[in-house]
């Protein structure tokens, strides 16, 4: 386990519980041996987002915290519509990887509120395939900072606008050698 994931409590619990799913030569567990009661206190800060097609990667379960940062519960939503578009093929780029490489990610990112434009964040992120192996999800546990209290943040603006970057996680395939860790801007 990576020095950052250890280090990290949301991170860790995430990163166990993932990996804990994983049968015999298993490289990305199944979404319907998830439990996400086995996330313990992580729970609040974890996302779980369905890959609907390149581009298209739609909340499915989005943990309280989370929900209230975003003082919104946006299931349903294109997540990459909450990043600036200039990073929007940036970031399918290593959702495609993880999909099908596989592998993980850790993504640092700034994140502007209404009323908080200096927050910042980390997301862990690691895949999963639907039962049967059909559809493709990701199980992202969530770190984030800032200077305002949650409940006053006013929305969420735009993520990734001034700062954004993913470090590939070796789940056992390797990690994506055509990728960079930032979009050029």
């Amino acid at each position: 386990m990576q020095k950052s994931i250890q280090e990290n409590p949301i991170f860790k619990a995430v990163y166990e519980v993932w990996d804990s799913l994983r049968t015999g030569d298993e490289l990305v567990p199944t979404r319907d041996k998830f439990n996400p009661m086995a996330l313990g206190a992580a729970l609040p800060n974890v996302v779980l987002v369905e890959r609907v097609s390149r581009a298209r990667y739609e909340y499915r379960v989005m943990g309280t915290a989370v929900s209230a940062r975003q003082q919104e519960n946006p299931i349903g939503f294109n997540m990459l519509e909450y990043f600036v578009p200039e990073v929007r093929e940036f970031l399918s780029n290593w959702f495609e990887a993880m999909t099908f490489q596989p592998c993980g990610t850790i993504t640092s990112m700034d994140l502007i509120y209404n009323n908080d434009p200096k927050r910042g964040a980390q997301a862990l992120g690691l895949p999963m395939l639907g039962k049967g192996g059909m559809h493709d999800y990701y199980l992202f546990g969530n770190y984030a900072w800032g200077e305002h209290h949650p409940d006053d943040l006013g929305g969420l603006v735009s993520a990734g606008a001034n700062k954004l970057s993913c470090v590939g996680i070796d789940i056992g395939a390797g990690l994506p050698g055509h990728l960079t860790d930032q979009p050029d801007r």
